[in-house]
């Protein structure tokens, strides 16, 4: 019986040190970037002609460093493939970069007049609103070609998906 209750005591005693020395989690956030962050929809252009019907998923997301200046651009290896870091302004919700090297083959992408347009879009099904995606890419493996990416931003609804 005093063993059982010895033990209960020492039980309760290390959940009480336990909790009194853990640290405090911060409060949840947002990133640095959140208002240029999403998976999106995009087509692709020369000349504002589509070069192919179909929609790709990319992706832009937030870099390890928090910062509002930089953002990554991921077509998670369906386009051409490439991931880049670009220069960003958060609040102005732009985007740009010359030369950027790609983490996933060896070329290099220059993006200009990037741009997220909130709730400037809707699903093409669902017609839930949505923000909006542009910006102008060269490839160092196509130079003087300039594409244009434009699309909108995944509304979770799966009819929207391509």
């Amino acid at each position: 019986m005093i063993r059982n209750i010895l033990k209960s005591f020492i039980l309760v005693a290390g959940i009480v040190v336990l909790l009194a020395s853990c640290k405090k989690d911060e409060p949840i956030g947002g990133t640095a970037t959140q208002n240029l962050a999403n998976e999106w929809w995009v087509q692709i252009a020369i000349d504002g002609t589509p070069v192919v019907p179909d929609f790709f998923k990319i992706g832009t997301y937030n870099v390890s460093d928090n910062v509002t200046s930089k953002l990554w651009i991921d077509d998670f290896g369906n386009i051409w493939p490439f991931k880049i870091k670009v220069d960003a302004d958060a609040k102005g919700q732009t985007f740009s970069v010359q030369n950027a090297a790609s983490e996933y083959t060896n070329i290099t992408v220059s993006v200009a007049n990037g741009k997220i347009l909130t709730n400037a879009s809707k699903g093409p099904v669902s017609k839930a609103v949505t923000d909006s995606i542009y910006f102008e890419a060269v490839f160092s493996d196509d130079p003087g070609t300039t594409y244009q990416f434009t699309g909108y931003a995944r509304t979770r609804f799966s009819e929207d998906d391509h």
